[in-house]
């Protein structure tokens, strides 16, 4: 049950791109996996996180949504993750921030916009996806503190979320998702939106230099730098998409068009 617009081969090559650019292999590695070992469970992750994006594209091509589709995009997760040896009865506990995130989705449709939330709060959620694959490398492999515990990778995945919504600018000018950038470009205008994300990529640099005075080496050695590099990739871009992007773009990309969307 595919929207039409996706293709599977261009998919599976954006859901690795994901895993690289998110560190995972580099996980399997610290944790001793073999090559075989490693390429099946990456590829079980890729059927996971597809069955994911699958939902994600109903919920972006449909301003009304359909109950046995979501239905549908569900079952598959769940069946998905139970191939990852996660009993269907927890398969709640694991999949309760990817519902979250469906809410705040499908609340676009009631004139709720994301803008309401506080930054970290609203990209936290828009992680959900990558938490849920990490911690399932982590719990699978039993990885050690020497490899970073799971908390420590929250100020690498909000701006590499943030990253997304930023890359993802003009791809998502024809879909209704909860790009916060964009509608915060449709609904504050450049101006506002910069200062608001430019603030909100400092204080996720302070915090993420906040955390190394507690955290163990490898957050401190691979982590944090990582993430700084991240924040200044991302503050680049930014910067790129607000002077390439047109009024007229904006007001004519499909969530303009939703006018009952209100910060």
């Amino acid at each position: 049950m595919s929207e039409p617009h996706i293709n599977e081969t261009e998919l599976l090559k954006k859901i690795f791109d994901l895993f690289e650019y998110r560190l995972f292999p580099e996980l399997l590695t610290l944790a001793g996996v073999q090559d075989v070992e490693a390429h099946r469970f990456l590829e079980a992750l890729a059927r996971l996180q597809a069955s994911i994006y699958h939902l994600d594209a109903h919920l972006e091509s449909n301003w009304e949504t359909r109950h046995e589709a979501l239905a549908y995009h569900w079952a598959q997760i769940v069946s998905r993750l139970s191939d990852m040896g996660v009993d269907r009865a927890r398969a709640g506990e694991y999949l309760n921030h990817i519902r979250k995130y469906e809410k705040h989705e499908l609340e676009l449709r009631q004139g709720k916009s994301p803008l309401r939330f506080d930054m970290e709060y609203f990209y936290f959620y828009k992680s959900c996806d990558v938490k849920l694959l990490r911690r399932l490398i982590y719990e699978h492999f039993q990885l050690t503190p020497a490899a970073g515990r799971l908390a420590d990778w929250r100020y690498y995945d909000l701006v590499t979320e943030v990253n997304d919504d930023v890359e993802d600018l003009f791809e998502d000018l024809t879909f209704i998702n909860g790009n916060r950038f964009l509608i915060s470009l449709i609904i504050k205008g450049k101006q506002d939106t910069r200062n608001t994300f430019v603030t909100f990529l400092s204080e996720v640099d302070a915090k993420s230099h906040e955390r190394a005075k507690t955290a163990g080496p490898y957050y401190r050695e691979v982590i944090m730098p990582l993430t700084a590099r991240r924040i200044t990739e991302t503050s680049s871009l930014l910067e790129q998409r607000l002077n390439e992007i047109t009024a007229k773009q904006l007001s004519e990309s499909r969530l303009f068009k939703h006018q009952t969307i209100t910060p």
